[in-house]
């Protein structure tokens, strides 16, 4: 299988309402993968507990990235209005980006949470260089504030929807009757 294969088996093992540990198990051996790409991929998808969980603050980040949208769209009407009718695809190109976002979190696309992050902090870096040395502006704090939500959210779902499996070792007694080490992954779900 290949991974876009095996990504779709695990999605739907998950969607199914079976736990990582058991996809992982059931998977181990017919996804002819290394053991750690296949846990890569079981970790990316969130469980079914996972995302009822922390469905409010979801839908709380879902909230905040269509406020960016619906900022951005209003960005471009002015451009509309100086350049006419024309320029009505800009409404759409400007927040495309969001957009994109929003999809991702909305349908718990791999790591679509932590590129939220990631982007909003680089936005936040380009427009604190055009605000720097300009007189304060109290629309600032809500801008910050949205900014502030979106990356805390981001990173916090990322790392509550999408948990790090653990490597442990664990002994165990091959062939031969001797005591060897294995490493084991175990998910937390």
């Amino acid at each position: 299988m290949t991974k876009k294969e095996v990504r779709k088996v695990v999605k739907q093992s998950i969607l199914d309402g079976k736990t990582k540990q058991e996809t992982f198990e059931t998977l181990k051996e017919t996804a002819k993968l290394p053991t750690e790409d296949l846990a890569k991929i079981i970790q990316s998808i969130p469980s079914l507990q996972a995302r009822q969980k922390y469905k409010t603050l979801n839908m709380i980040l879902i909230g905040l990235l269509s406020l960016t949208v619906l900022f951005k769209m209003m960005a471009g009407i002015p451009i509309i209005i100086e350049n006419g009718i024309k320029w009505f695809p800009v409404l759409f190109i400007l927040p495309i980006i969001n957009i994109l976002l929003l999809i991702g979190v909305a349908t718990y696309s791999q790591s679509s949470h932590k590129w939220v992050a990631i982007f909003t902090i680089l936005g936040l870096l380009r427009s604190l260089s055009d605000i720097l040395g300009q007189p304060f502006e109290p629309l600032i704090i809500i801008d910050l504030t949205i900014a502030a939500g979106l990356i805390g959210l981001g990173f916090y779902l990322n790392s509550k929807l999408c948990p790090d499996y653990l490597t442990v070792k664990e002994r165990y007694q091959n062939n031969q009757g001797q005591d060897r080490l294995r490493n084991v992954i175990k998910f937390n779900d």
